[in-house]
């Protein structure tokens, strides 16, 4: 029996609040690198519409760690190491065991994408986590939204999504799980649950927040613009015409991967690699920096010959 090459990504479906999330678990970093790619192909309009005034991209993030006995609590000042690290984006989720992947095994595409200033990491204490990551695995975040105080006081992600989205039911998670041990080599069900449970709310709360606020800055700009209209200076002969605004880049439609995974495969194997060996990061640079060049040329003229496989 001869082996694929490039075998199926393995997910699992969480539900969370009546939503079906499709949660890849992995400690492999091609594995992770397979589900950015995707990710920023499927975003690669939201992100690309950023340069022109664009929302950008908001993904939800957490980190869970190890929490150490009393008594061998941790130094003052030394970050606990992170166990995995999750992201979200829309209904797509990945629970990536930093600590089984080994020193060094964050792959470049993971690097670039936490550092790319058109995403913004939604998260609950994001600042913490954003320090454990730089300390123990040197991952930088460059915009970052922290959720904690949204509601104008402190309370738990359940309760901002009940107070701010309307959502009552389905974001439950077991506590135990939230203080159990998150570097060994296979999380339980109610890990992994937790894990999806504070990514999942962390992007609905993140893309909430920062649609309030552009809504809040467009009404601004609307008073702005009629009182101008309606009090012209003098050398305009009484006649002012507001400016145009620009449209909003309209939504990508996230669709599933099983519908691109036939030239996902042939692009991936095609190359002569092993998925193990895709640690180069000439390579991840080279493919990030595809993803938006595909974005531009759609955004003109699609030509198979210089999308393929991203279109």
């Amino acid at each position: 029996m001869v082996a694929r090459r490039n075998p199926a990504v393995p997910r699992r479906t969480v539900h969370v609040a009546g939503c079906p999330v499709q949660t890849t678990v992995t400690a492999r970093p091609a594995v992770a690198r397979r589900w950015l790619y995707t990710t920023l192909w499927l975003q690669r309009r939201r992100l690309y519409s950023s340069a022109s005034g664009g929302g950008g991209l908001t993904v939800g993030l957490g980190v869970q760690w190890t929490p150490p006995p009393y008594r061998t609590r941790l130094p003052a000042g030394v970050e606990p190491r992170p166990g995995t690290l999750q992201l979200c984006v829309g209904n797509r989720c990945i629970v990536f065991q930093l600590a089984r992947a080994g020193a060094g095994a964050a792959p470049q595409i993971l690097r670039r994408f936490l550092s790319d200033g058109r995403v913004t990491f939604a998260g609950y204490y994001v600042a913490s986590d954003c320090r454990k990551l730089r300390a123990h695995h040197g991952l930088e975040v460059e915009s970052t939204l922290e959720l904690c105080g949204a509601t104008g006081r402190r309370a738990s992600l359940a309760a901002m999504a009940e107070a701010l989205l309307e959502i009552r039911h389905g974001v439950e998670k077991s506590a135990a799980a939230g203080r159990s041990r998150w570097d060994g080599p296979k999380l339980s069900r109610k890990q992994v649950r937790y894990a999806v449970v504070d990514a999942y709310l962390s992007c609905r709360l993140g893309v909430h927040l920062r649609r309030r606020a552009a809504a809040a800055v467009m009404a601004v700009d609307r008073e702005d613009s009629e009182a101008e209209y309606y009090y012209p200076d003098e050398d305009d002969d009484g006649v002012r015409s507001t400016a145009s605004r620009e449209e909003e880049a309209p939504e990508e439609e996230e669709g599933d991967y099983d519908e691109h995974r036939r030239d996902w495969d042939g692009f991936l194997g095609g190359n002569g690699r092993r998925d193990d060996d895709w640690d180069e990061a000439a390579v991840d640079d080279h493919l990030y920096d595809s993803v938006f060049a595909c974005a531009l040329s759609c955004t003109t003229q699609c030509e198979p010959s210089i999308c393929s496989p991203w279109c």
